[in-house]
């Protein structure tokens, strides 16, 4: 069995274009966690009793390739989990609150091919970190993007989408 660990990305900011990405942000994670016991309600509750959110309008995956999809329910979870493998391990989770703008991405059961393995890449990201064993994991405080690092990043998101 291969064991994930699941990062939550919060307190970002959703951007749409050129496509829907999201923008700097802290991450808390689960690490070690069997993906068999993964379930939406799970996950959604981590967001509100957690991080404090209202509500979870869309519960958002980063996939290996950089593309978005929504989780809507347990067989979202189920589909993402069939993807779980040695290469793909890490699953990168992110939300909009109840009282944010949606974000427009395809169902991830309307995904039916494996995702590429690549690695997601954190680049621009300038975190310190902290233990915190309430949340299983660590919670990482972040600053401002470097700004060389944010260029990079950009231009290379911009390559992909090319």
């Amino acid at each position: 069995m291969v064991e994930v660990t699941i990062y939550f990305h919060h307190s970002g900011e959703w951007l749409t274009s050129p496509e829907p990405h999201y923008d700097r942000g802290c991450v808390t994670y689960w690490k070690g966690y069997d993906p068999d016991l993964i379930s939406f309600i799970d996950l959604v509750n981590e967001y509100i009793n957690k991080l404090g959110f209202v509500g979870v309008q869309e519960l958002i995956v980063l996939t290996p390739t950089g593309k978005y999809f929504e989780i809507i329910s347990d067989e979202g979870v189920r589909t993402l989990t069939s993807f779980i493998s040695i290469e793909y391990k890490s699953i990168h989770l992110f939300d909009t609150e109840d009282c944010e703008l949606s974000v427009d991405v395809i169902d991830i059961i309307m995904h039916d091919r494996s995702f590429l393995l690549s690695p997601i890449v954190n680049e621009g990201i300038d975190c310190s970190e902290s233990e915190d064993d309430s949340n299983n994991g660590m919670v990482f405080s972040c600053s401002d993007y470097d700004t060389d690092e944010l260029e990079n990043f950009v231009t290379k998101k911009k390559e992909e989408y090319n």
